[in-house]
């Protein structure tokens, strides 16, 4: 079995999919599976950890023209060349232009194919899609979902978005995973220095790009609220700005520090810091960076726009209805409590995330490549 990945691109300011496609991969291939992933480099000093970790097999075509897109044209040639008997398409997200090749290859040379939307489908629920996503749905995306052996989906949002837009396919739902093991013994003391870190304060970490979608105006002012009442607390703030007008219009408030895009070390020096988590999105299909707090025993505070559910459930965190008013109460109450009562759900949050490991998601998309194989063999 041979799985060809196509992304449209890969560096860490991406977002998610940069990081759960090829910890995806990572684990297949510990299971035996031949993976080779292939994607756009829009930039030449582009980074991602998890390729540079993992010694992953991934073949960066550079940008032709529009950035939106993701053109190349020689993406085609270079993948064609790589299909054997036993191939599997496995395409994740859906309407830029490497999306519509594997879609292509797939159906020129009858391979199977795995269609991930990976909250794509959530633009057409909320009815943000802009004019070109629309051309993209009209030109191949739907019929490219209807062709598609199987649908994966992280959480089942997802199904219902995807069902609302007439897609009757097949769909599997496997949620992305996380790494528990944690690989750093200390502390970046220079980032330590930049936040002036003070043992005795308490800080609030956000983590996500930095774009309306992902709510950090709603921290923001929350923050601008309760800072007279609560001194001892300081925000931090990880991410890449990806709309620089939004982030020209957040407030410049003392005691939040913007940290922009870190990783490794750094990104593990600031959750280990850190005593809340704060994702106040509008809607994610899985929530990488909460999953990661909760492996860092933080307690959450998240909006129904993502697919925790099981915060509430099991009192790990904070879920609720977005909107400032909610979000300001949530924060009171974290606030409020003791040093005790947030490891309390911290670890909680920890008991949940152990059930989404990437060796068990892993295993469940490998035998999901088999029963596609089987199916088409019958």
């Amino acid at each position: 079995m041979k799985i060809l990945h196509i992304i449209e691109n890969l560096d860490n300011s991406y977002g998610g999919p940069a990081k759960s496609v090829p910890l995806l991969v990572k684990y297949l291939n510990k299971l035996g599976i031949k993976n080779k992933i292939f994607t756009i480099q829009v930039n030449k000093n582009e980074k991602n950890s998890v390729l540079d970790e993992n010694n992953i097999d991934v073949i960066k075509v550079p940008l032709e023209g529009l950035k939106k897109i993701k053109y190349s044209s020689v993406l085609e040639d270079i993948i064609v060349k790589e299909i054997t008997p036993d191939t599997i398409v496995h395409v994740h997200t859906v309407w830029t232009y490497p999306t519509y090749i594997g879609y292509k290859i797939a159906k020129k040379y009858n391979l199977p194919l795995v269609v991930s939307v990976r909250g794509t489908m959530y633009e057409w629920a909320l009815n943000q899609s802009k004019y070109i996503k629309k051309f993209a749905m009209w030109l191949f995306q739907r019929s490219m979902l209807n062709f598609a052996d199987i649908i994966h989906v992280t959480e089942k949002g997802e199904i219902k978005a995807l069902q609302n837009i007439g897609i009757k396919n097949d769909f599997i739902l496997i949620a992305n995973g996380i790494e528990l093991e944690n690989k750093f013994s200390s502390l970046n003391q220079e980032l330590l220095n930049k936040i002036s870190y003070d043992k005795n304060k308490r800080y609030i970490m956000f983590l996500g790009r930095i774009v309306h979608n992902k709510g950090l105006h709603y921290l923001i002012e929350s923050y601008k609220n309760i800072k007279n009442k609560y001194i001892d607390v300081e925000m931090l703030v990880v991410g890449g700005i990806e709309d620089r007008k939004y982030f020209n219009s957040l407030e410049q408030i003392n005691g939040i520090h913007f940290l922009g895009m870190i990783d490794g070390i750094e990104k593990h020096t600031i959750f280990s810091i850190s005593s809340l988590f704060v994702l106040p999105s509008k809607s994610e299909n899985f929530g990488i960076s909460i999953a990661e707090a909760m492996s860092y025993k933080l307690p959450v505070i998240t909006t129904h726009g993502t697919p925790w559910k099981e915060i509430e459930e099991n009192d790990a965190g904070w879920w609720i209805e977005l909107n400032q008013i909610n979000i300001d109460k949530a924060m009171n109450e974290a606030l409020d409590c003791s040093s005790d009562e947030l490891k309390a759900k911290g670890k909680r949050g920890f008991d949940i995330i152990k059930h989404y490991t990437w060796d068990k998601q892993a295993l469940k998309m490998k035998q999901n490549y088999n029963d596609i194989l089987n199916k088409r063999n019958k």
